[in-house]
């Protein structure tokens, strides 16, 4: 049976949207998507790009420590882009100092026109393979 996945931090989020952060299934643990977003006045630099991107993946790592794993059992990314041109660097920078390798996950790059928080610049949905 699928069990929800909600840190602490995140419960008052899960209750009010209505969705789990993520979802085990078995041996893999699916996360919600998580938006790197520059905060309100922000002006957009590659560092605050950097903060954003490297904020989201710092969460995608701590719901899947509540799941046992971490940003090293990640098999799959997919990541919800605007204007790539914009933030691609810096994010990519983020996702160096989270999963610095010498295994890569696979990663999908789909360009959108808007994302539900409109300071956002990237949606990022990962997959897990963390054994029960």
């Amino acid at each position: 049976m699928p069990k929800m996945i909600v840190p602490d931090s995140l419960k008052e989020r899960t209750e009010q949207m209505q969705f789990a952060p993520a979802v085990r299934a078995g041996d893999m643990v699916f996360c919600s998507g998580v938006i790197a977003a520059l905060q309100e006045g922000e002006e957009a630099t590659d560092e605050a790009y950097f903060r954003a991107a490297d904020e989201a993946f710092g969460e995608i790592d701590m719901i899947l420590r509540e799941a046992g794993g971490s940003m090293a059992d990640v098999v799959d990314i997919t990541g919800y882009h605007i204007d790539f041109e914009k933030h691609m660097t810096p994010m990519f920078q983020a996702k160096a100092k989270w999963m610095p390798g010498p295994f890569f996950s696979c990663y999908t790059l789909i360009g959108i026109s808007s994302l539900f928080n409109p300071l956002g610049f990237v949606e990022l949905k990962a997959r897990a393979y963390i054994p029960a």
